[in-house]
This record gives structure tokens, C-alpha cells and sequence, in this order.
């Protein structure tokens, strides 16, 4: 199983240097891959441009929009931007995309909530037959760069949900979840939704099994943890902050290597950690963990 780690671009206090040095860093350290989420309402970076500046300090370490909010952009402007990436990296891009949430991203993009999962899939099918290289209307060229790979950048579908998850087999080249409690049971299942739908499609090969959750690895950890998530989700019912934070586990290096072990045993295939300090000490921490215990 792979190991990818979150870049820190959708956390308050981030800076240009700490996202460079954090993608140098990751990629010497042996990640798999960097992963930058997108949100409208929130501070943070644009997922092009940071994922841009990443690609532009290393040379092997993939790329990952985990994930944008597909309906809220013209499928067209993604397709650009998604092969533009994708060229600029050397074919080490993979476009996540979803639903999103919360919904207020959609009321400042704006974009309408309702009908939000039929213009989700139409921009599926829409970027799918524009990463051919091909031209939808008569008369005009070709959105470009030209696809890197046959059939443009790899596409994967971010949701917790079976009923959006069902759509990978239609859609997609596989899944990338979200477990709070890193529960591998929880994963298996979302897997097993994808499968499913991989199986109805009559797809060939097997889909790509993501999962990822929240870690905290610095010294102060649980502390760190508290008080991101205390900014971060100011608006949910109460109590529930509190219920979330318990769920999460990942905050000490015994909970970190279980969590790689046991995704590894239910068949994931890259594991992705997502910081929530934007500090060099958690980056270090969990490479100390994961790749030097």
C-alpha cells in the first residue's frame, strides 16, 4: 500500500515557503503522493495553484485534488486545468473530484445546490470524452494541452456515500474515501460499494481504492488536533465537534502504523494522511513513523 500525505494549502497560517518546502520535503521522504482539497469558504490556496507550485519542486511525487467540487465549475475550465497540470507535472496528476461540502461553497461560487448530482455526472461524461484530445464542437480545436496518457489524467471519485459511490463504475478509475476514525471495517465497505459498481459496469481490471483521514504528529498532537478542528468546523450541531474528535485516533505513532497496517489488510491501496497544522514538525513526524519505525 502507498502512503500520501495532505499538503498543508487549506490551513490557516500556511505561507508560499512552507507549501514549497513541505512538497520538497514529502517527496524526499518517500510519499506516494500530495493531496490538496478545495474549499471556497475557508482560508487556503486555490487547488491549481498549489498544486501547481508542488509539481513545480519535485519530480516524481503524484498529485491529487482531494477533492475539487465538480459542479460548481464548467467542465470544460476543469478539463484545461486538469490537463494543463497534468502536462506541466509530467503526467503525475490525478483529477479528485465530488459533491463537496459544506453546501455555502456553492452560495459564494454561486452555483445552484439544486441538481447539483446530475451536473455532476454530465461533467463526468463531458471531461471524460474531452480527455481524449478531441473537440466536442464542430468547427473548434481541441481543449489542450494533449493528453499526457491515452485517455487524459486518472479520475477518482471523492465521497463517503453509497449512493455517490456508485457512480465510480460509470464515471471513474476508483474511489478516494474519508474515514475519521480510520476505521478500516468503515473503508471496506465503501470499497466494496465501488467494486460493486465496478462489477455492474462491466469494467475490465479493478478500480483504485483510496482512503484518508485526519493525523496529527507533532508533539503537541491531541492539542493541535483540538484546536483545529474547533476553527474549522464552527458550524456544526452541538456536541459534534467533540464527537468527531474523539473518533480520531491517528494523534500518536502506535494509532498511525496501525491505521497503515489495517487499511493495507482490507485491500486500500494508498493511504492518505492529511495534516492539521501547517507545521513541518507533523510532516516529519509522520514520515519518522511511517517510512523510519
Amino acid at each position: 500500500m502507498e502512503i500520501g500525505v495532505g499538503l498543508p494549502t487549506n490551513l490557516r497560517g500556511t505561507n508560499k515557503e512552507l507549501v514549497l518546502r513541505w512538497a520538497a520535503t514529502a517527496e524526499a521522504a518517500g510519499f506516494a503522493s500530495l493531496c490538496m482539497g478545495e474549499r471556497l469558504t475557508y482560508s487556503g490556496y486555490d487547488w491549481v495553484l498549489a498544486l501547481t507550485a508542488a509539481a513545480a519542486v519535485t519530480q516524481k511525487i503524484r498529485l491529487l485534488s482531494n477533492v475539487i467540487i465538480l459542479p460548481i465549475h464548467p467542465p470544460g475550465v476543469v478539463a484545461k486545468q486538469a490537463l494543463s497540470l497534468d502536462d506541466f507535472s509530467g503526467g503525475r496528476f490525478s483529477l479528485g473530484v465530488g459533491l463537496g461540502t459544506p453546501l455555502d461553497d456553492y452560495d459564494v461560487a454561486p452555483s445552484p445546490r439544486a441538481g447539483r448530482g446530475k451536473r455532476f455526472e454530465e461533467s463526468l461524461r463531458t471531461i471524460r470524452e474531452l480527455f481524449k484530445g478531441e473537440s466536442l464542437l464542430p468547427g473548434t480545436r481541441a481543449i489542450g494541452p494533449a493528453p499526457v496518457r491515452k485517455g487524459g489524467p486518472e479520475i477518482l471519485l471523492g465521497s463517503n456515500g453509497p449512493k455517490a459511490l456508485r457512480r465510480a463504475g460509470a464515471f471513474t478509475d476508483g474511489a478516494v474515501t474519508w474515514s475519521f476514525s480510520a476505521d478500516p471495517a468503515e473503508a471496506r465497505r465503501m470499497f466494496d460499494v465501488v467494486e460493486d459498481s465496478w462489477r455492474e459496469h462491466g469494467r475490465t481490471g479493478r478500480p483504485r481504492l483510496v482512503c484518508g483521514c485526519y493525523y496529527s504528529a507533532g508533539p503537541r498532537a491531541r492539542e493541535d488536533l483540538t484546536a483545529y478542528f474547533r476553527e474549522y468546523y464552527p458550524n456544526v450541531l452541538p456536541g459534534q465537534v467533540e464527537q468527531l474528535l474523539a473518533a480520531v485516533r491517528t494523534v500518536t505513532p502506535e494509532a498511525i502504523r496501525d491505521t497503515v497496517k489495517r487499511m493495507e489488510d482490507v485491500g486500500c491501496d494508498e493511504f492518505i494522511f492529511v495534516p492539521v497544522k501547517p507545521d513541518m514538525v507533523h510532516l516529519e513526524g509522520l514520515a519518522e513513523i511511517v517510512f523510519r519505525a
